[in-house]
């Protein structure tokens, strides 16, 4: 599986240095492929809104770099949905950079990316949570604690459920473990949190495993009034 992903990634590759692109936002072609597939003009007018909120219940904090809505959602949607992986180097890019200031006051030691059920991982060839926590560790110099934290059941589907309906769902679906959590801070990378379900749950597990703190780092947060 993982040989015929590659291959087909370095395919698409090609296609994309010998043909032009479109921008996946304005639709323009492009003569080769800027910044995962967006033009320069469409990146630089990206509505980032860099926030944080402290936390509840297991987390120390929840940091975003941008609000769930227009252009953030349109290339979340294509990251996630549309097999737009390459999107994800420079979104976590964006992402670090955008959240630095917030980051170095809360020192993380360690960067955990929210796990895919194995079948829900196949099934897309990825998980973008763990691509975009890549890049972030590598932007800040931070380690990965791959596989310390693992979706051991698929649940529900979270879209549509209230706050308790998805506490409720996603009760046991996570196992944390490994001795690299004792004591460590731990950044837990997602792309999109709606109301911190899924964070709070996994968190839970890192603290239970060792974990000293954890705080929540996305991509996206849909907006209160959304």
């Amino acid at each position: 599986m993982k040989a015929a992903f590659a291959a087909r990634r370095l395919l698409e590759a090609l296609l994309a240095a010998t043909f032009p692109a479109d921008c996946c936002l304005c639709t323009r072609a492009l003569p080769w492929r800027q910044e995962g597939g967006v033009c320069l003009a469409c990146w630089r007018k990206l509505p980032w809104t860099p926030g944080l909120r402290p936390g509840r219940g297991p987390l120390h904090a929840v940091i975003w770099a941008a609000d769930y809505e227009g252009a953030v959602k349109r290339l979340v949607r294509g990251l996630k949905f549309e097999d737009m992986d390459y999107l994800a180097g420079p979104l976590g890019r964006e992402v670090a950079a955008r959240l630095a200031p917030v980051l170095r006051g809360l020192d993380p030691d360690l960067v955990v990316a929210v796990p895919l059920h194995w079948w829900r991982r196949y099934r897309r060839g990825f998980n973008q949570a763990a691509l975009l926590a890549a890049s972030i560790a590598r932007h800040h110099g931070l380690p990965i604690g791959a596989r310390l934290l693992r979706r051991r059941r698929a649940g529900r589907r979270q879209l549509g459920l209230s706050r308790r309906e998805r506490l409720r769902s996603l009760a046991g679906c996570y196992a944390a473990r490994g001795a690299r959590l004792k004591g460590r801070t731990v950044l837990l990378v997602d792309d999109v949190t709606t109301t911190g379900a899924t964070l709070e749950a996994c968190a839970r597990e890192l603290l239970r495993a060792g974990a000293a703190r954890v705080i929540g780092c996305v991509l996206a947060r849909t907006p209160r009034n959304a």
